[in-house]
C-alpha cells in the first residue's frame, strides 16, 4: 500500500536517467522516429546533428488575377456548403413531417378501431333487445294497430291446382302459333 509520502518522494528526487530524458526533450523536434545511421566502428560513435526547424514566408503576392480565382473557388466552395446544408434541412423537415402524418393517421386509426368496437357492442345489444322484443303476438299487433292491415278471411283465399293452370297454359300457347300462321298466310287478290 502506498501513501501520500511515497508520491512527494517520487517527485521531488530525479535521477540521472530522467534529468536527461528531461533535458533531451525539445519543443521544436518533431515526433517522427530519428534516422538510423548505420555504425561502421562500434568504438566512435557519431554525434547526431539537431535538425532545424525552419518556417518559410510567402513573399510572393498573388496577382489580380490569382487572388479572383481564388475568390471563386471559395464562393464555389461556400454555395457547396450551403446547398449540401439545404439539403440536409430539407431532409430533416420532410422526415419530421413524415413522422408528425404517421402519428396523426395512427391516432386517427385508433379512434376509429375505438368508434368501431363501440358500435358493434351497440349492434350486438340491438339485436338481443330484438330478439327479446318480437314474437308473433307483437307482430300481429303492429301489422293491425300500426300500419292499418286486416287479417284474411276464409272466403277471400283462392287454391290453384297447378297441374289444371299449367295444362291450360300449354293448350293456350301451342293454339296461338296456329291462329298466327294463319293470320300471317292471306292470298293476294289479283
Amino acid at each position: 500500500m502506498t501513501n501520500a509520502r511515497d508520491f512527494r518522494r517520487y517527485s521531488y528526487g530525479m535521477d540521472f536517467e530522467t534529468k536527461s530524458a528531461v533535458s533531451a526533450f525539445s519543443q521544436t523536434r518533431s515526433s517522427a522516429a530519428p534516422e538510423i545511421i548505420p555504425q561502421t566502428m562500434p568504438e566512435a560513435p557519431v554525434p547526431r546533428r539537431r535538425r532545424r526547424l525552419t518556417v518559410t514566408t510567402n513573399e510572393r503576392l498573388k496577382s489580380r488575377a490569382e487572388l479572383i480565382q481564388s475568390q471563386k473557388l471559395a464562393l464555389k466552395q461556400a454555395f457547396m456548403i450551403v446547398c449540401v446544408l439545404a439539403v440536409a434541412a430539407a431532409m430533416l423537415f420532410v422526415m419530421l413531417f413524415t413522422y408528425a402524418v404517421k402519428n396523426e393517421c395512427t391516432r386517427e386509426i385508433a379512434n376509429m378501431k375505438t368508434e368501431l368496437s363501440r358500435e358493434v357492442n351497440q349492434n350486438i345489444c340491438t339485436n338481443a333487445e330484438l330478439e327479446a322484443l318480437v314474437t308473433i303476438e307483437q307482430i300481429e299487433d303492429y301489422a293491425v294497430n300500426k300500419l292499418g292491415m286486416v287479417k284474411l278471411s276464409s272466403d277471400q283465399v283462392r287454391y290453384i291446382d297447378v297441374e289444371k293452370y299449367r295444362n291450360a297454359r300449354e293448350t293456350a300457347l301451342s293454339e296461338q302459333p296456329q291462329n298466327a300462321e294463319a293470320d300471317a298466310v292471306v292470298p293476294a287478290e289479283n
